[in-house]
């Protein structure tokens, strides 16, 4: 390239690449998302690819649209609404990619091009009934226990039949109950998350033909976090590039956080093996952190057993040294990282008096009674959104948001309940899936009988029944002897008579008003106004989908909510402080970090203590959680903590123990600055 734009030499390497299997280990903060946008521009322009024949493939929707932006600005493209240039590469997930290829190829794996995509709400409330019809008491196996062996099954490729063992009695039920929740998707013409990859990883199998179609179509194929892929994402890749090899995958292996859903590491780890013409290049220089931060990510990252050589250096040679705090407790803990966030937003807080919980004395009863006058109140609100608190459980957010508002602190919480899954959205996301698949029986059992229409469990097991077989007559007795049903069905079909100039706005205005619910939902209660609220959020989604007739919008718009995941929900533009996992943190970064509860049992989790494998993942998770932080981290932990009502004596994480105490600030003792 006559200009790098700003790159360094290294990713100057990746950009430039030859054609062929290439692999980027792209550090923590070294600038991978721009060398890949920049590799992108550069196949265009230099190498003169056609766009459409470059497929990049992300793992969060946030991730694409960024590169989409860039990609736009850098090749001057003007952003046509919500509709994907022609001239732009095809960019997204790997089950929005999933998605497209079935919408085209779905018949040859029994699916109509107008298939629902059924979240884990829908696809537990599916296997309870599975559960109820097959006798197995959802109490004692939970439906959720069969979701995740179906959904670990399916990354790994497995089948019903996979669990075939006479000898096995559960890996029996499993495949039974595995059996017939394939059958129901079918009849429901519906698809869960595993599908999306599955079903196109099969087709590609056993339809030659369809394969080299998308591969002829898709002649470079880029993929960013590799270290995150599963078996079935694996095979994917592998087929599309099995006749060209070229293939740039970015991904760094310090940083592969998510086994637990399936995720191999060694997918990148034996790269050279899979490919053994590959390049390999290494983006070490760091543009986030401060050395002293990275100082303690490379000790901790030390712990790790096999990974690729690489190591992290920034010419930002200057910063504050982290600061390691020992908390009484959970609730010292929190009070630690509140009265941190007063002293930088505020300036330098008074010193505070801290009283521990199990202190019983009168005095102690008093002082823990008037502890809100004790933390003073955040005045300036201003840059929040730069601070975050990290943790390695939920159960962890409870003390931190009590002092939070204690201390009138701002906050989200990422990870609690998403806006799709709150009740009134997922019911008006049902009315609205039935007019784009009357067979998508999941959501006719969730809103035919809300707002209540007398419709109980037995007389939707009849119509059910009916509607599967096509009983003609069953179905006109059923109208007879229970209008409602009739009426709800002529309310769909009046519904889906709408207007093809009408758009999306229109159409959720007049399914609320058909369907009584909004009625139903603003009864005059305080949470009643709540819910509508969120019903109005709804509104305003919808409105970017105004330009489109409603059938056309209405259908992307049900594909975005299906594919949105918990990072795309993330807002970091408000100013409020973020509170969230470790694994939510992934590809985030802020100018203050607090990683929180460093203790043995929780960082590593107890989970994994007997497991090599584990361990080495917790490690990883703490590296990610420390490279997190551009200007100031601090790590803390509780020397005793209740956990189950019982309280408990911590002992300091191994992963403290790995970093020398002269690259720290050690503050010890009562909670007193």
């Amino acid at each position: 390239m006559k200009e790098n734009l700003g790159l360094n030499q290294a990713q100057i390497e990746a950009v430039t690449a030859p054609m062929g299997p290439v692999l980027i280990l792209a550090g923590a903060g070294s600038g991978k998302t721009r060398a890949l946008t920049m590799r992108i521009v550069y196949l265009i322009k230099k190498l003169n690819f056609r766009p459409e024949n470059i497929l990049a493939v992300t793992f969060t929707n946030k991730a694409a649209g960024e590169m989409k932006q860039r990609i736009f600005k850098l090749m001057g493209f003007r952003h046509q609404g919500t509709e994907r240039s022609p001239s732009m590469p095809v960019m997204g997930t790997f089950h929005s990619i999933g998605v497209r290829i079935l919408r085209a190829e779905g018949k040859l794996a029994g699916l109509a091009s107008n298939f629902v995509i059924y979240d884990d709400n829908d696809q537990e409330s599916l296997l309870k009934d599975i559960l109820l019809r097959l006798k197995i008491d959802p109490t004692k196996f939970k439906p959720s226990l069969f979701a995740a062996i179906i959904d670990r099954a399916k990354n790994n490729l497995q089948g019903p039949d996979d669990y075939d063992n006479d000898d096995d009695r559960f890996r029996k039920t499993v495949k039974q109950v595995y059996e017939q929740y394939q059958d129901e998707l079918r009849k429901n013409n519906a698809v869960d998350f595993g599908d999306l990859l599955v079903l196109p990883v099969t087709i590609f199998q056993t339809h030659p033909e369809i394969l080299k179609k998308y591969q002829e179509l898709w002649k470079y194929l880029l993929v960013d976090e590799y270290q995150d892929t599963n078996h079935v994402q694996y095979m994917f890749t592998k087929l599309l590039v099995a006749t060209h090899k070229n293939i740039f995958v970015v991904g760094d292996d310090a940083q592969a956080i998510y086994g637990f859903r399936g995720a191999n590491l060694q997918n990148i780890l034996d790269f050279e093996d899979d490919y053994p013409s590959a390049q390999i290049i290494r983006l070490e220089q760091n543009y986030r952190s401060t050395a002293p931060i990275l100082a303690i990510a490379e000790k901790i990252i030390e712990l790790s057993p096999r990974q690729h050589k690489k190591r992290l250096w920034t010419e930002n040679e200057q910063g504050q040294i982290p600061l390691l705090f020992a908390a009484e407790d959970e609730l010292a803990e929190a009070y630690f990282v509140a009265s941190k966030i007063i002293e930088h937003q505020d300036g330098k807080t008074e010193e505070i008096q801290y009283v521990a919980e199990d202190d019983e004395t009168i005095l102690g009863r008093i002082m823990r009674q008037a502890k809100s006058k004790i933390l003073p109140k955040l005045k300036n609100r201003i840059g929040l959104n730069h601070m975050a608190v990290l943790y390695r459980t939920h159960a962890q957010s409870r003390v931190l948001e009590e002092v939070m508002i204690e201390a009138s602190i701002p906050y989200q919480i990422v990870g609690g309940l998403k806006f799709y899954e709150r009740k009134e959205i997922k019911d008006i996301l049902s009315y609205l899936r039935l007019l784009v698949n009357r067979n998508d029986l999941v959501s006719l059992k969730r809103v035919i009988n809300t707002p209540p229409r007398g419709i109980g469990p037995k007389t939707f097991d009849l119509l059910k029944d009916a509607l599967l077989e096509k009983k003609e007559q069953e179905l006109a007795e059923l109208f007879a002897a229970r209008p409602a049903i009739k009426n709800f069905f002529e309310m769909q079909d009046l519904l889906s008579k709408l207007n093809e100039t009408a758009n999306l706005l229109d159409l959720l205005r007049q399914t609320l008003k058909l369907s009584g619910y909004e009625t139903f939902l603003r009864d005059g209660s305080e949470e009643g106004e709540s819910r509508w609220e969120n019903i109005q959020e709804l509104f305003n989604v919808a409105g970017s989908f105004r330009a489109m007739n409603w059938k056309e919008g209405l259908n992307k718009f049900l594909e975005e909510v299906a594919l949105m995941t918990q990072a795309d929900e993330v807002d970091l533009n408000s100013p409020k402080v973020t509170l969230m996992t470790l694994h939510q943190a992934k590809g985030l970064e802020f100018d203050t970090v607090f990683l929180v509860g460093l203790e043995e049992g929780l960082l590593p989790h107890s989970r994994s203590l007997l497991e090599p494998k584990e361990i080495a993942e917790e490690i990883r998770l703490a590296y990610v959680g420390v490279t997190r932080a551009r200007k100031h981290l601090y790590l803390v932990y509780a020397t005793s903590r209740k956990q189950y009502g019982t309280r408990n004596i911590s002992i300091p994480s191994r992963i403290l123990k790995a970093i020398p105490e002269e690259l720290l600030e050690i503050q010890q003792g009562s909670l007193s600055w």
